[in-house]
């Protein structure tokens, strides 16, 4: 990797676009959306800045190379926060033993210096393009999109989703992303009544309820292990090949004072169902269940659920998952494997909303903290990131 990529990293690094909330400013967002568009015009795109809310417009370059295809590539600027405990200064990036440390380095920052870096190989080469490009970098996929992909995808702006494939760079390094898990998030609130714990009987105990229906849901969630997909492999894990449904029980909230018997309790739960799996009709299996579970406890407590991102998965003798396949194998044989993300992706914007086959191969490696302190992009992971990009997008990669 030249000096290009890694100045080009360092410098994105350095704008703190931590993502808390919708109702917090993006402190340096629109800053760094302008360094972005800066760059790809001095690599010759058409740029805009699409803005929902100011301080997170949306980067869109578009580069016309006569091609008789679109490759529309996405990315974001956000992080989630950087926290504490860091060993370095999270938002000052420094190079040590190889590897750029700095929040947003691997995710996905070090996605979008890549891709420039490529395109820049590219140009100076004077390499003939096998697509058209069409870069779009949002500033809230961290949040769910909603002033982003989700927005873009349903907003006058759709037809920026026209194209022929598009390129997920938010993916791990690990192997060829052709999918992703749905990802829903679940909260129950239980009602009981408050009192002192002095007199249990004079009071209906929530956090007690909570935690008998906690272990329901722990049961289900055990039983949601055996739906494995017969279609789709997973990124490599050590449980299975095939891609699995998980279920976990993750925030149990109740009570304020021991001598207090509560009266409200909270559980919520994230549910990643199988690619082949219809969310809806498996929302109404949960729900009847749950019904069952309150008469059988004698609980009062209701069920709801956020706005899924539906999973996704594109078949590996799809033409565009052949290419990167291909071209992924011709630089590093080990990796040219296929697999449906763990997590939730943008592709499911763009395959359900836009109707592409959205794979890619990004620059997370399974040991970079993404997500937690020390975040680092190795230098070699993303000069592989690319290479692979640079070759995917070029008309002849041998």
């Amino acid at each position: 990797m030249s000096n290009y990529g890694i100045k080009l990293l360092k410098e994105l690094i350095k704008f703190r676009t931590e993502s808390f909330s919708y109702d917090k400013k993006l402190e340096e967002g629109k800053d760094c959306a302008d360094f972005i568009k800066n760059e790809l015009e001095s690599l010759g795109f058409k740029t805009s800045l699409l803005s929902k809310l100011e301080d997170r417009p949306v980067v869109v370059g578009e580069l016309d190379s006569n091609a008789k295809e679109t490759c529309i590539i996405v990315t974001h600027y956000d992080v989630v926060p950087a926290g504490d405990g860091w060993s370095v200064e999270p938002f000052s990036p420094v190079v040590r033993y190889g590897k750029i440390f700095g929040r947003g380095a691997s995710d996905d920052k070090g996605g979008i210096a890549a891709f420039l870096h490529a395109m820049k190989e590219i140009q100076d080469g004077k390499e003939e393009m096998e697509f058209n490009v069409r870069f779009i970098c949002t500033g809230d996929e961290e949040l769910g999109s909603h002033a982003g992909l989700r927005w873009i995808a349903s907003s006058s702006h759709k037809n920026l989703l026209e194209g022929d494939v598009a390129y997920i760079l938010d993916v791990s390094t690990s192997c060829i992303s052709v999918g992703c898990s749905t990802s829903v998030t679940g909260m129950i609130e239980v009602n009981g009544k408050q009192g002192h714990a002095a007199y249990p009987f004079r009071c209906k105990n929530a956090a007690e309820h909570a935690i008998l229906l906690a272990s329901k849901l722990i049961d289900f969630g055990k039983r949601e292990g055996e739906h494995v997909s017969s279609r789709f492999k997973a990124t490599p894990n050590p449980v299975n090949k095939m891609i699995w449904n998980r279920f976990s029980v993750t925030v149990l909230k109740s009570g304020e004072k021991p001598n207090v018997i509560p009266g409200r309790a909270t559980i919520k739960f994230n549910w990643r169902l199988i690619p082949e799996e219809d969310f809806d009709e498996r929302k109404k299996e949960l729900e009847k269940e749950f019904e069952g579970w309150k008469d059988e406890l004698g609980v009062d407590a209701s069920l709801a659920f956020n706005e899924p991102f539906l999973g996704y998965g594109v078949e590996e003798d799809n033409k565009y998952v052949k290419r990167l396949k291909d071209v992924v194998a011709d630089l590093d044989a080990s990796r040219a494997l296929c697999g449906v993300e763990f997590g939730a992706t943008d592709g499911s914007f763009l395959h359900h909303m836009a109707g592409l086959p959205a794979i890619g191969f990004g620059p997370m490696d399974e040991d970079c903290n993404f997500h937690g302190v020390d975040e680092f992009m190795r230098v070699e992971t993303m000069t592989l990131v690319k290479q692979v990009l640079k070759r995917f997008l070029a008309k002849d990669f041998e």
